[in-house]
């Protein structure tokens, strides 16, 4: 006898629509997160893509700005704008809307449970250990998020004000920096005067690159909010399925590489899942399997290509970051990004710079032989 037919572990964005599409099929779902408050503490940078709304729901409730655009830096300073005509994204109250996605779950029917910590679970006989007794389900979710992944990047975070400049609230600043490749930096504005900057990349001690942007930004500014998280490394081998459980979000590493960004990715993951899981408990359990395949074809092809511009990044220098700067002004990259750029499907750019013979134009011609064998 089973409690749940399915149990998530864990209600970030992922978890929770996965649940709130289960359970609007019928299914007896459980959701269990250690947060006695979800969605707290923020971390995540809260910047998500337009495309959010084809994968989930996103209210105007929770949107506190939105962008079109972005000023990317070199190290030294080099600058290039890119733009839409229309937003690109949205600043969005990230807190809010992870506990409005898990209302939406109860609402379908799922029973959340906060304050309930995972301590042990079985992929092969759908039992879960937690604080108080044991729970047992037909099928396992995996949405821990980044406490189930072992390589992860560091992230940290400032809510900062502006005292002594306004900003254009449609472009977030973007700086490249090769002491956090294939991470960067940001600032993303929420009004005229507030932002939130932070940083993510392989170094533990990201206070000083961030305070350090900052300041190159800003001559009086104030720090009011401290936040700190980790973003899951991109991993194309990771095992999806075991057993009755899968995995979903970041604890299946659903995450661009080349921003760390996974919303979205993920929403779309839960619609594949919630099929999956429906097909699995109504005919054949041995089902679940299918999981993996649907996903790689999803999203796999667009993550090998990010994958491949995060190993080209690993290898450039401050001073090869300039270079490329300079020269991308120099052939009009500018245009070239506006027009075809996309937070979420980079592939079309990417193979606008290949046709054109672009890339190989803009890289210092030393590192020519290294950036063809990824790319071959």
């Amino acid at each position: 006898m089973t409690d749940y037919d399915v149990i998530i572990m864990g209600a970030g964005p992922a978890g929770s629509t996965l649940a709130r599409l289960t359970a609007s099929r019928g299914f007896r779902v459980g959701v269990l997160d250690r947060k006695k408050i979800i969605g707290v503490p923020l971390q995540c940078a809260g910047l998500i893509s337009h495309r959010i709304t084809e994968a989930n729901v996103l209210p105007d409730d929770f949107i506190l700005n939105s962008v079109r655009g972005a000023v990317l830096h070199s190290p030294s300073g080099i600058k290039l704008r890119v733009s839409k005509k229309r937003p690109e994204a949205h600043v969005i109250d990230r807190t809010s809307y992870d506990r409005y996605l898990a209302e939406l779950a109860g609402e379908a029917g799922a029973e959340v449970r906060t304050g309930t910590a995972v301590r042990d679970f079985s992929e092969a006989t759908g039992e879960v250990e937690v604080n108080g007794g044991t729970l047992k389900a037909s099928v396992l979710v995996d949405a821990r998020g980044q406490a189930a992944v072992c390589n992860k990047y560091p992230a940290r975070q400032f809510l900062v004000r502006f005292r002594d400049q306004e900003m254009d609230t449609d472009f977030v600043d973007l700086r490249v920096d090769s002491r956090l490749s294939p991470g960067f930096l940001w600032r993303i504005p929420l009004d005229e005067r507030t932002a939130r900057v932070g940083a993510f990349g392989p170094r533990e001690n990201l206070k000083d690159l961030i305070k350090g942007f900052i300041s190159d930004l800003s001559t009086d500014f104030r720090l009011k909010e401290s936040y700190h998280g980790f973003i899951p490394q991109t991993d194309p081998d990771v095992e999806l399925v075991n057993g009755r459980c899968i995995r979903i979000g970041d604890a299946a590493g659903q995450v661009k590489p080349t921003t760390g960004g996974g919303i979205v990715l993920a929403s779309r993951a839960a619609h594949v899942a919630a099929e999956t899981i429906k097909m699995a408990l109504e005919d054949d359990i041995g089902l679940i399997k299918n999981y993996q395949e649907s996903c790689r074809k999803l999203y796999m092809g667009e993550m090998k290509n990010q994958m491949r511009v995060q190993r080209t990044f690993r290898m450039l220098s401050d001073d090869d970051l300039d270079h490329i700067f300079l020269r991308m002004k120099e052939y009009g990259a500018e245009e070239l990004i506006s027009r075809y750029g996309d937070m979420d499907r980079q592939t079309p750019l990417i193979m606008e710079f290949l046709k054109r013979g672009l890339l190989f134009r803009i890289i210092p011609s030393i590192l020519s032989k290294k950036v063809a064998s990824i790319w071959k």
